[in-house]
């Protein structure tokens, strides 16, 4: 026996040495074909023997021991190159791996911050590369996808530096909350807000803010470097965003951060850029004639209705400067010692009176420059063989094409660390700090907005001279005043204040300091199970300060207010995760996950009025007690709910998901259940791998994909409580005096609107369906997308009796639904190594309607109210509708204008629907044509059949400041006798009693206007009709000034070259050296006769199409240059 089990011994002693002799060592290097350089991180298996592998170390190198003797293939491996298999043979196996473009496109990141297949997904999703958004020129993340992606919608606020901007993906969602989507970054949410004059209640948009003046707050989005930036992805569709429940509605912009490489080396990058920004646009204005009215020029007049200023004597105004003169109104004194007196008012005998100057000036342009943008940041990335970090720092000044008080300065720092703390453990933390001070203008419909007070100020008056000390009749000196064109000595109000006053004296900063970070936890206790646990927090300061000093039209006394606005969110994920092979051809994975999500705002500030001393700095104790006024608000919202996820592919061909989120929150009403879910299921069918169609030449890959989904919309903060609000002014009931609150310090009153703790989410579901198509080898891609969603249970106020002690009650009653069509199509045109030609083009249309208001006539979203042009939501309309005054019109089915006796349209005594913002389609078209180093890049854009209200151009034309309210027009005698004026009275008739009207020599009539026909014959736009008729900018009909707007816009051109041949880079040690030049929004096609179609009165708000006295856009170019180590 002892012999046997000795003879056993030997043999398998012998067995085990014959195996050990047979297994080899392979080892080798491993390049990028392209720069020859070593590739870490790459990996290596034996063909058919997973288990038998290794990576390559920092170098590129690579051993890899007891390689089966029976092994004859390496698989070497790594993303976003090619794979390549190699035949072991018996000396050093050195390998190059070529990029592939198509796998990096292949790779996207989910809804919750996972990666996934493109090619797999039933879902339309698209991708916008950071490098894009850098060579774009744009410093704010949103506007840098402009124009790229079909389906996505951005409309600026103003061209103001850092402004916000609004995002609208498939359409409006819902009808009075909020339109913005959902930000994630690396997985977790962060904050958007845009918070106006209003508070923290609207601070990411809604509807019936009324936000139309004041200054143009700035997105928080902009708070993130775009150079920070590897991909952005657009979910639009519910089942792709179903995840996030009732935070989707409005689709997610999912970024990824860049971070470093497992075993990589070290690398820096150093990018210097700089701009010059021009004004893009402005309104055209008229030159010909003066400042008065009746064709007669006025000193300190309102309008701009004057004498012709072409028929002046020329040379210096005979102004009064005698003491008790006649006319005599005493002087101005500039601080450079020049004066300026009264001028004598024109006459019948007379229309110029003492106005002799010729000299006009472009009040659209004088008081703007020339705005530049510089960047500089600086970014360390690399990592061994079990860490990685990018490191990253930039400072980007921007000064705005306003001479003063209009820039934006962001420094940002960031840090992306990951750590495999052992095989089954790994980590990583994101932090970012950043940093905004911000300068922002006035605009819109405010007495200090530059626009409005510019653009009303008549052609021949010089805004130069902007405040100076005022000398009355009597002799008595007024320090300090503010001078402008309807107070140009200083001696009343303003008015509207000299935009020169506003520019340089009033101000509005923001201090923004914000820190976002994130720490995960991954556990792998086995190849096929992992557990994640990912904690983020979002918190910013924004400190504000607004000062208007004395002599401002928009706060005569003076004004300073003073506001401390802080958000913070806090997120925690819990993720597990499992997959399994069941076989080549069925797998599955699942995800079952926990979110709990906390946000917090406090707004805490204070008003002062009536400024004491002038010479002071901003401060809120430069007023009487009594004039100061506190207010602060604090909000807090939670949400915790489970989620899961389970993914089918089947036969490699065929993928199935399915989601379910169940979430709670505290703005649900607590009679509802509470607990609401939220599905979605996508299947996917690569039909290209069946039969016939596999391996075909021109169509390389084919997918059709079906998607529902279900997400939803959170009511409003506090909407199902009943609150008191704070009692302000004089408590009248009727019946005995009136109750001051003030002389009993303050107190509570109940709120009118009555809460209602059953209300539920809006809910929203969506059917998709698309076509994916790639042919000639992926060189030519096409993808096609449907789809059809609906919101019910949208939240309304609906009007209660009075008698219930409430004015009204928000409930879930309202329907919006949309369906659109999105087309993407990218083709390598031309490719050889050295030569490319690249087409991409994208198309989205969207049909909004609100379907059903719950009986509510129409629900104002923004707008100045009244008679005016307003935003609102109308049942059988599109969102955004634009609703107000217009032309009466018969009812007899001609829908013909109904006419006074002169012949004018008359004003229709009922408000109505003017005109739809929202536009019938849009596309993109960019082009790249390459050669060697050398690329040239061109985007243009389209905007196909929209409304905007020019309320711009309406008040232009009341003040006679327009260039249409400078037309002369001449008629002959028979014509300027039949040629019928508002009021009554003819053309004729009216020569002798305004100076605008002359008769010539011929027995023509030349005047200040135009003729129209409205259906009843010739009549004669001119003074009276805009001023006091139904064309009128503040009386007449809103109508009118809704423009019918189409917009081509070459969005972006760009040159750039890079230097990195082999010689280069033997020659410096650099990797490359890239140089950029950059036009942005160089030129604009368009039919709208105001600044830019592409803007919005009301912000990130719900209301859309209104442009009054927006503050104008730029065009920029811009020169870069960046240095990689």
């Amino acid at each position: 026996m002892k012999q046997t089990l000795l003879l056993f011994v030997l043999l398998l002693g012998g067995l085990l040495q014959q195996a050990q002799a047979q297994n080899r060592t392979v080892s080798g290097k491993i390049t990028d074909r392209a720069t020859n350089q070593g590739l870490p991180g790459v990996t290596v298996i034996v063909k058919g023997r997973p288990t038998v592998g290794t990576t390559s170390n920092a170098e590129g190198s690579f051993v890899l021991n007891d390689v089966p003797a029976e092994a004859s293939t390496l698989v070497f491996s790594f993303v976003g190159y090619s794979t390549q298999e190699r035949p072991i043979t018996g000396g050093a196996l050195n390998v190059a791996l070529a990029t592939d473009a198509k796998q990096l496109s292949e790779v996207v990141v989910t809804a919750l911050g996972l990666q996934a297949n493109r090619d797999q997904l039933g879902t339309a999703q698209a991708t916008v590369q950071g490098t894009a958004l850098v060579s774009s020129g744009e410093t704010s993340v949103v506007t840098g996808i402009s124009g790229k992606t079909p389906g996505v919608l951005i409309t600026r606020s103003s061209g103001d530096p850092g402004a916000s901007a609004n995002i609208q993906i498939r359409g409006a969602a819902t009808i009075t909350g909020n339109l913005q989507p959902l930000i994630v970054v690396d997985g977790i949410p962060i904050s958007n807000s845009s918070i106006g004059n209003d508070g923290i209640l609207t601070s990411n948009g809604g509807a019936g803010s009324n936000q139309v003046d004041g200054v143009v707050q700035a997105s928080r989005l902009n708070d993130i470097n775009p150079d920070d930036i590897a991909s952005m992805e657009v979910l639009k569709g519910a089942a792709a965003a179903a995840l996030w429940g009732t935070r989707a509605a409005n689709g997610v912009i999912v970024i990824t951060t860049k971070k470093g490489k497992l075993g990589d080396r070290m690398h820096i990058a150093v990018r210097s850029a700089f701009s010059f920004d021009r004004i893009n646009k402005t309104p055209a204005l008229q030159l010909n004639y003066g400042q008065g009215a009746t064709g007669r020029y006025a000193f300190g007049s309102r309008t701009n209705w004057g004498d012709d200023i072409s028929t002046r004597t020329g040379g210096a105004d005979a102004q009064i400067i005698t003491p008790g003169a006649p006319g005599y109104r005493g002087f101005v004194t500039f601080p450079d010692g020049s004066t300026q007196y009264g001028v004598a008012n024109g006459t019948a005998a007379n229309p110029h009176g003492g106005k002799n100057s010729q000299q006009t000036y472009d009040h659209g342009r004088d008081i703007f420059g020339t705005g530049y943008y510089r960047d500089n940041s600086i970014e360390f990335s690399g990592g061994d063989e079990k860490s990685t970090y990018f490191l990253s720092g930039s400072n980007t000044y921007t000064k705005g094409i306003v001479y003063n008080n209009s820039d934006n300065n962001r420094t940002t720092i960031r840090a992306n660390v990951t750590r495999n703390l052992s095989d089954k453990f790994s980590s990583a933390v994101n932090i970012t700090y950043a940093r905004t001070l911000s300068n922002r203008i006035q605009q819109g419909s405010n007495t200090s907005g530059i626009f409005l007070g510019g653009l009303r100020t008549p052609a021949d008056y010089n805004n130069s001279g902007y405040y100076g000390d005022y000398t009355n009749a009597a002799g008595a000196v007024t320090t300090g005043r503010q001078v402008s064109y309807r107070n140009p000595l200083g001696a009343a109000n303003p008015g509207y204040d000299n935009p020169n006053w506003t520019i340089n004296r009033v101000t509005n900063t923001s201090l923004v300091n914000r820190l976002v970070g994130s720490a995960e936890l991954n556990y792998h206790p086995t190849d096929w199970l992992s557990f994640l646990n990912r904690t983020g927090v979002d918190t910013y300061n924004d400190r504000r300060e607004a000062f208007f000093p004395r002599q401002s039209a928009a706060q005569l006394t003076g004004s300073v207010t003073e506001e401390n606005i802080t958000e913070t969110q806090v997120n925690n994920d819990f993720i597990v995760r499992a997959n399994h092979n069941f076989g080549e051809n069925f797998s599955v994975s699942a995800i079952v996950g926990n979110n709990l999500n906390e946000r917090r705002a406090d707004q805490l500030g204070a008003s002062a009025t009536n400024i004491v001393n002038v010479l002071s700095p901003p401060q809120l104790n430069n007023s009487p007690a009594t004039a100061r006024t506190p207010f602060n608000l604090k909000t807090v919202l939670r949400t915790a709910a489970v989620y899961g996820e389970v993914d089918v592919a089947l036969l490699n061909q065929f993928f199935l998901t399915g989601t379910l989120r169940g979430e709670a929150a505290s703005t649900f009403g607590t009679a509802t259940k509470n607990t609401f879910y939220f599905p979605s299921g996508t299947f996917a069918w690569q039909f290209t791998k069946v039969g016939a169609l596999a391996d075909k030449q021109g169509l390389t890959f084919g997918k059709l994909r079906v998607a529902y989904g279900q997400v939803g919309v959170q009511p409003g903060l506090y909407q199902t409580q009943t609150y008191y609000i704070p009692a302000s002014g004089q408590l009248v009931d009727g019946y005995g005096p009136a109750l001051d609150v003030a002389a009993y310090g303050g107190g509570y009153i109940r709120s009118t609107a009555q809460g209602n703790n059953t209300l539920k989410p809006e809910r929203k579901q969506e059917v998709e369906t698309g076509l994916d198509l790639r042919f000639l080898k992926d060189r030519i891609s096409f993808s096609a997308t449907y789809y059809n969603n609906k919101t019910t249970d949208a939240i309304l106020a609906i009007s209660k009796p009075y008698t219930t002690g409430y004015s009204s009650q928000f409930q879930n009653a309202a329907t919006i639904t949309n369906k659109g069509v999105e087309l993407q199509l990218d083709g390598a045109i031309i490719k050889t190594q050295d030569f490319g030609f690249n087409l991409a083009a994208n198309f989205s249309q969207n049909r909004n309607n609100v379907a059903n208001l719950a009986g509510v006539s129409s629900v104002f979203l923004n707008g100045f109210g009244g008679n005016s042009v307003n935003s609102v939501a109308i049942q059988g309309y599109q969102l955004g509708t634009l609703y107000g005054s217009r032309f009466q019109r018969t009812t007899d089915g001609t829908n013909a204008l109904v006419l006074d006796a002169q012949g004018f349209a008359q004003l229709d005594p009922a408000n109505g629907v003017v005109g739809d913002p929202n536009p019938q389609w849009r596309g993109g078209l960019g082009a790249t044509i390459r050669y060697k180093g050398l690329s040239v890049y061109a985007l243009f854009d389209h905007v196909h059949a929209f409304d905007v209200w020019n309320g711009t151009r309406g008040i232009l034309n009341y003040f006679g400041t327009s260039a249409s309210s400078g037309t002369k027009t001449t008629l002959s005698a028979a014509d300027a006798a039949a040629t019928k004026t508002f009021g009554g009275g003819t053309v004729a008739s009216k020569v002798g009693q305004n100076s605008a009207y002359v008769l010539n020599n011929d027995g023509s009539v030349t005047f200040r206007g135009s003729v129209a026909n409205y259906g009843g014959g010739p009549v004669a736009l001119d003074e009276d009709w805009y001023s006091s008729g139904a064309g009128s900018g503040f009386t007449g009909a809103g109508e009118q000034y809704v423009e019918h707007v189409n917009t081509t816009r070459l969005r972006e051109v760009t040159l750039s070259y890079s230097l990195n041949n082999q010689g280069f880079r033997d020659a410096t040690k650099l990797q490359s050296i890239d140089f950029s030049l950059t036009g942005r929004n160089l030129y604009l096609w368009t039919n709208y006769s105001g600044v830019d179609p592409e803007t919005n009165l009301t912000g990130v708000s719900n209301g859309r199409g209104l442009d009054y006295f927006n503050n104008p856009s730029t065009r920029s170019v811009l020169f870069s240059v960046r240095l990689t180590y």
